[in-house]
């Protein structure tokens, strides 16, 4: 195997490697489910108010974007590994220095610099699992891995952070690094990103126009998933839930999240083609959306936030599909993550201003009309795309 090229899918069938590639998806998206944790924890140690907590979610997932976008630049010059080494090395690092800071500007600084390194780590694992010809299934694999830490975490970071504030979520945020350090460094194999392909020379511009569309479409969704995750806290107080119970729920939701991936892989098998799932997957995590704000009690709303995220973790590798069907480099799928973290950059301040302007109702009704949004602007790219795949075959 070159140390610089290796684009065989079978190089990233080995155990090591998918150990490897999962890490770099766990470690890249472990903020996702601890991001009620955080803004609680950030709530009581800085006293920090709606759009304080929108800045912090905002710098976060917006460097995030920037981190991925450079994955896809460099990683065509250099060797992917070796980026992807120093990114969960750094990660480690700031997540160690977090835990030890007091003050607010601090904080905010480490988090833009995390989301960076996090970047490079999601945008590898989507490359990989793009050129490994198995999109889904290792997407799934992805969320399903994602889905059991989270529960063992929400659990546990529902006891530590009332004790120690956010010193004690983010020391569970390193425990993740190490653990994903170990894995990366056995068996994340050495492979350059290349830079053409049929799908991508039919265009000039480098990026088929149905790509562009289906980027659109994750950038809706990042929106709507962001801004759910950073109020879902307040909403749940707003209900008169605690945040142990918020908490909980959420965990109870993960736990379901772990069976999700594979109910779609069954589903797959028995499917022509993504659309048959996509869509009423996208109608119900928007009516969810809906209920998360005029949930009428309090038990209402907290299965909808159990429900809210096995619904995503059942999207996301339907959506990454597609990017891997449109384009065989792994460049599209590498930008999935960027896209989806631009959105959810803009998520929190969009959200944290129709909250300080009309309330907490407004989070789950605008989380749900941009999840149709995103569905509008999907719904004929992945037709596309199911249709270049039947031709093939």
């Amino acid at each position: 195997m070159s140390s610089t090229q290796c684009l065989d899918a079978a190089a990233f069938s080995s155990r090591a490697a998918l150990l490897a590639m999962v890490s770099c998806h766990v470690a890249g998206l472990f903020f996702l489910p601890m991001m009620p944790l955080v803004m609680g924890t950030l709530t009581s140690d800085f006293a920090a108010q709606a759009l304080s907590l929108g800045s912090i979610a905002s710098a976060q997932l917006t460097t995030t974007a920037l981190g991925a976008f450079t994955f896809t630049v460099i990683g065509t010059r250099i060797t992917c590994r070796h980026i992807v080494v120093t990114a969960i090395t750094c990660e480690l690092l700031l997540n160690v220095v977090t835990m030890a800071t007091s003050s607010f500007t601090e904080f905010l600084a480490l988090r833009a610099l995390s989301g960076f390194s996090q970047g490079h780590l999601l945008a590898a694992a989507g490359a990989c699992a793009a050129l490994s010809k198995k999109t889904e299934k290792n997407f799934a694999l992805y969320n399903a891995t994602l889905a059991i830490f989270a529960v063992a975490f929400l659990f546990v970071g529902s006891l530590v952070a009332p004790l120690y504030g956010h010193a004690g979520v983010f020391t569970l945020f390193v425990v993740v690094n190490v653990l994903a350090l170990c894995f990366i460094y056995v068996g994340f194999p050495h492979f350059i990103l290349r830079t053409n392909s049929a799908p991508f020379c039919e265009d000039r511009v480098g990026i088929p126009k149905e790509g562009v569309q289906a980027l659109i479409a994750l950038i809706f969704f990042g929106v709507a998933l962001s801004g759910t995750q950073t109020f879902i806290e307040r909403l749940g107080f707003w209900h008169g839930a605690s945040l142990e119970v918020v908490a909980t729920s959420l965990g109870w939701g993960w736990c379901i999240a772990i069976v999700t991936p594979f109910i779609l892989i069954w589903l797959m098998r028995r499917c022509k083609g993504n659309l048959v799932l996509l869509l009423p997957a996208y109608t119900l995590i928007a009516g969810l959306a809906i209920i998360l704000s005029l949930a009428q009690t309090t038990i209402v709303y907290l299965i909808a936030v159990a429900l809210f995220t096995p619904f995503i973790m059942f999207i996301e590798p339907l959506q990454f599909g597609v990017l891997g069907q449109l384009d065989d480099t792994g460049r599209l799928a590498a930008l999935g993550p960027a896209a989806i973290s631009i959105g959810s950059g803009l998520g929190p301040l969009i959200l944290g201003v129709l909250v300080n302007n009309f309330g907490l109702h407004s989070v789950g009704i605008t989380a749900g009309s941009l999840l149709s949004i995103s569905l509008l602007f999907l719904y004929p790219v992945c037709s596309t795309a199911n249709s270049k795949v039947l031709k093939k075959q």
